[in-house]
C-alpha cells in the first residue's frame, strides 16, 4: 500500500442477553471489555476510529473514557451485526473517504491484543489481497481487514449477514493469520467465570 491509511471499526452493539448483563461493561485486568477494545484501537495509532454501539447505548457511553473515536448508534441494532458493519462504515467514510481499508474487531474477544491487530495490517500491506481475516479452529472470521474495493460489498451487508458472508466469498484469494486466540467465546456467566478463573492462556 502506497499509504497507510486504515480505519477501524469497532463493534459494540450487541444485546448479549444470554450474559445477563451488558457484555461490553464486563471488566477484566482492570478495564472494560469494550474500553480494552478501543485502547487496542487506538494503540494502532493509525486512520479513524468508530465505535459501534446499540443495546443499553446510553449506559456504555456513559461508562466510556474520552478519546480518539467516535461513536455511531446502530438504531437496528436488533437485526444483526451486518446493519452495525454498514453503520460504522459510513460514519468512518464520513471521517476519511480516502482509506486503504477498513480493520473490524469485536469487544468480546479479549485475548486479541494490538500486536495481533499490526499483524494482520502488516499481512494486508505485504501481500496485497483484498482482505485479511483471522484464522481458528478450521475456520475463517474477524478481526478482519478488509481492503477499500470491497467497502461496496460491505455497505449491502443486512441483517445476520455479517462480515463472515465476505469473507466466504474471498476464501480462496484472501491471506490469513493463525489467530487462536479469536476463537474464545464468552456468552453466558458460566463461560464468563471460567475465563476469569484461567491462570493459562496460552492455549488460545
Amino acid at each position: 500500500m502506497a499509504s497507510d491509511r486504515i480505519g477501524t471499526i469497532v463493534l459494540g452493539a450487541g444485546a448479549a442477553s444470554r450474559m445477563g448483563e451488558p457484555k461490553q461493561l464486563l471488566k477484566w485486568q482492570g478495564e472494560t471489555l469494550i474500553q480494552r477494545a478501543i485502547r487496542q484501537a487506538e494503540d494502532l495509532d493509525r486512520g479513524p476510529i468508530i465505535l459501534v454501539l446499540g443495546a443499553h447505548a446510553e449506559l456504555i457511553e456513559a461508562e466510556l473514557l474520552e478519546g480518539r473515536y467516535r461513536i455511531t448508534r446502530n438504531e437496528a441494532w436488533e437485526t444483526g451485526m451486518g446493519s452495525s458493519i454498514v453503520c460504522g462504515l459510513r460514519a468512518l467514510l464520513e471521517e476519511a473517504s480516502s482509506l486503504d481499508g477498513v480493520l473490524i474487531t469485536l469487544v468480546d474477544q479479549p485475548l486479541i491484543n494490538t500486536p495481533d491487530l499490526e499483524k494482520i495490517i502488516a499481512i494486508f500491506k505485504k501481500n496485497n489481497s483484498p482482505l485479511v481475516a483471522a484464522f481458528y479452529e478450521n475456520t475463517l472470521g474477524v478481526p478482519a481487514l478488509f481492503s477499500a474495493d470491497l467497502f461496496p460489498q460491505l455497505l449491502t451487508l443486512s441483517g445476520q449477514k455479517g462480515a463472515k458472508a465476505i469473507i466466504s466469498k474471498y476464501s480462496e484469494s484472501l491471506a490469513k493469520l493463525d489467530l487462536p486466540a479469536a476463537k474464545l467465546d464468552l456468552d453466558t456467566p458460566e463461560e464468563w467465570k471460567a475465563f476469569l478463573q484461567r491462570k493459562n492462556f496460552g492455549n488460545f
